[in-house]
């Protein structure tokens, strides 16, 4: 066998290991049965294991995705993430309205939580399945205790003002002095930051809910949906309602709550087609995701780009 022969072969061969390595082969597969029983809706998928957040990093691979898929007329956006950055979130959707021309839906097999629940808000609709869950959407800040790292929701700073507040008209002298005291330890500008970021979330969420899920809606009848849009937020921004920012949010629990009843969920039965298609994509990417100790994939049909 001649050199550049020689050579041909030893490329192919490690290049069909490498690609055994990432399953490139039965993940691709599952993307063109997901677009083929989808009425030819291109699929994009963004990844990301628990630790790993949503971050400005996330914003050049996840257009170079859709870079390679093109403008198209619908498209179904496969996320799993705990969420992160909204901004991230908000520049992520920007991007899918740009190459998506149609209907665009956020497609949950596990879950979108946080900052990816508020990007799941800017689809036309949100597909979901047996395992799939949404999440509150109030703001997290950091703060240190006990000498390590806790995360806090904003809005609990917020009602700890609040509660303050309240007490400072109490009778018992005990109840107002420590009031006085609680307050004095809440700096107003942290304070004000909390409301800031608990008012993008609410912002952004009012914006994308009244541009694309409910648009047709909201311009027939803007007061009634205005209404219906305030009532989710204010659900889905409520720690006193969720209590833990990790609050398992799933089709089931949209439909029996008043407030979230109106989202359009498409709530698919654990028989379905494109669910089976779904799921064995996604024991398939977490598989490569374990076994190559990888912290995010973005991938498409042609496309794959992961990182650690």
């Amino acid at each position: 066998m001649d050199k550049s022969r020689f050579d041909d072969v030893q490329k192919d061969i490690i290049e069909q290991r490498d690609k055994a390595g990432i399953d490139h082969f039965g993940r691709e597969e599952l993307l063109k049965k997901l677009e083929s029983t989808n009425g030819q809706r291109r699929v994009v998928v963004s990844f990301a294991r628990p630790d790993k957040s949503l971050s400005q990093h996330d914003i050049i691979p996840f257009f170079s995705m859709l870079k390679s898929v093109g403008q198209v007329e619908a498209m179904d956006m496969v996320i799993v993430s705990n969420g992160g950055d909204g901004l991230t979130a908000e520049k992520m959707l920007a991007l899918c309205r740009r190459y998506c021309t149609g209907k665009f839906r956020v497609v949950v097999p596990l879950y979108a939580k946080s900052a990816a629940t508020l990007l799941a808000l800017g689809a036309d609709e949100i597909v979901m399945g047996e395992t799939s869950e949404l999440g509150p959407i109030d703001a997290q800040v950091y703060l240190i205790q006990d000498n390590a790292e806790q995360q806090v929701s904003a809005d609990h700073y917020l009602r700890a003002r609040d509660d303050c507040i309240k007490k400072l008209s109490s009778d018992d002298p005990g109840e107002k002095e420590a009031a006085q005291i609680a307050l004095s330890l809440l700096s107003p500008a942290y304070l004000k930051h909390c409301e800031d970021l608990m008012n993008f979330g609410r912002d952004f969420a009012r914006r994308q809910l009244q541009s694309h899920m409910f648009h047709a809606e909201f311009t027939q009848d803007n007061h009634t949906w205005a209404s219906h849009i305030d009532k989710i937020i204010n659900n889905l921004t409520s720690t006193s309602k969720h209590l833990s920012h990790g609050r398992m949010i799933n089709a089931e629990a949209i439909n029996a709550d008043q407030d979230l009843q109106h989202l359009k969920i498409f709530n698919l039965s654990e028989e379905d087609p494109y669910w089976l298609a779904l799921t064995e994509l996604l024991l398939r990417t977490e598989i490569v995701s374990q076994l190559n100790n990888i912290g995010k994939m973005f991938f498409s049909i042609g496309f794959n780009l992961f990182s650690a």
